[in-house]
């Protein structure tokens, strides 16, 4: 397994912005605020890319709590467990500290990282100014001026000072308020990082992310490891190879990360969904794909992730793939999504025995919503 740092990052940073999905690019956003910023600061290239990855996954414990304390030492919690230089996790946890002590954890002047406070700077810039809608005109100039005044006391001089030189550049905030190219403004940043992740560091961002999904509700805390392990058990079954095998379990860990942009009130759900929750819900899928296919290295896994409520009978969404058209290995994570699913606990209904389960599998097998041969193969693997 050959992945860009780079591009898994980034990729993976979407499924933070469509957690909140108040700002569907906070997380970009704020990376390149930050790293222009930082650039106007006279930081050195190592010190500008730490801080583009700290942009990128600043909110990343922001999904599963809105506390403001308890997201920053969660998230630097988290971004110790992945391969990613120590000041990446420690500007996460002082992300929201302020020069003048007024932070959350009352920290003040320079024992504050000048990286944190430029990530600081951006993520709270991108908070007030990034949902408007609308042009930009001399009056938004005045108004983002005055936010910079009145927040000076917040941030050293070094950094309101390269912020302010920025704003004085005409195309900078033309560029920040043109909601026709905004989008894309964080791919213009070359951050020249050639460094190339194998199976072992891929899986520890790919458990990460799945226990950020998994948490969400208390009746799925083990729902995408389950499937990573069905898939992998799965395909060895099936007698692919162990780059396949590696590519299905990372596949089954990820498969709902679509879910992030999911209301948890959906997820949590006591009952039957209503037709507009089930339309909801259904989304998952394509945010899954959107968010994988930015990831150079992950496309396989992008089609056994994202096509897992596929049918053979081409019923399935959000394509409605038909089944000559469905994969083997897709076909398998569908029946591990299935098969893991019903033996679990569930809030309306108890996890079901697996005679029961195989039974169900094999109704929606001759109804072909599953492939009924396939399923029948991987019974004798999953025991």
């Amino acid at each position: 397994m050959n992945v860009s740092r780079h591009s898994l990052i980034f990729g993976l940073s979407y499924a933070l912005d469509i957690a909140g999905k108040n700002n569907l690019s906070h997380s970009k956003s704020t990376a390149y605020l930050s790293v222009l910023t930082g650039r106007e600061a006279g930081l050195d290239p190592d010190a500008i890319l730490n801080l583009y990855y700290t942009a990128l996954l600043h909110d990343i414990a922001l999904s599963n709590t809105y506390d403001m304390i308890q997201h920053c030492v969660d998230g630097e919690k988290i971004l110790r467990g992945l391969p990613l230089p120590a000041t990446v996790a420690r500007d996460v946890y002082l992300h929201h500290e302020f020069y003048d002590g007024s932070g959350i954890f009352g920290l003040s002047g320079d024992g504050i990282p000048i990286s944190a406070q430029i990530v600081c700077l951006a993520s709270a810039f991108d908070d007030c100014f990034g949902k408007l809608s609308g042009g930009f005109d001399r009056d938004l100039f005045e108004t983002v001026r005055a936010w910079l005044d009145a927040g000076r006391a917040q941030f050293s001089g070094t950094v309101t000072g390269a912020f302010e030189r920025l704003i004085g550049r005409e195309s900078f905030l033309l560029d920040y308020f043109n909601h026709e190219t905004k989008y894309m403004l964080s791919d213009r940043l070359v951050m020249g990082d050639d460094v190339r992740y194998g199976y072992r560091d891929v899986v520890k961002y790919a458990r990460c992310f799945a226990d950020i999904i998994d948490c969400r509700s208390p009746f799925t805390s083990a729902h995408s490891h389950g499937i990573a392990e069905l898939a992998g058990k799965a395909s060895a079954h099936l007698g692919h190879d162990g780059e396949t095998q590696s590519k299905m379990y990372i596949a089954g860990l990820l498969h709902d990360i679509g879910k992030l942009h999911v209301a948890p009130d959906i997820l949590h759900k006591n009952g039957p969904l209503t037709a507009e929750e089930r339309f909801e819900i259904n989304k998952h899928t394509y945010y899954t794909r959107k968010i994988l296919e930015q990831i150079d290295g992950f496309e396989d896994i992008v089609d056994y992730a994202a096509n897992h409520h596929e049918k053979i009978d081409g019923t399935g969404y959000p394509y409605r793939v038909p089944g000559e058209r469905l994969g083997e290995l897709e076909r398998v994570m569908a029946i591990c999504d299935v098969y893991q699913a019903l033996t679990e606990e569930r809030p309306y209904r108890a996890k079901l025995p697996p005679e029961q389960v195989w039974d169900i599998i094999g109704d929606m097998g001759e109804r072909r919503h599953l492939d009924g041969e396939l399923a029948a193969k991987l019974r004798k693997a999953f025991g």
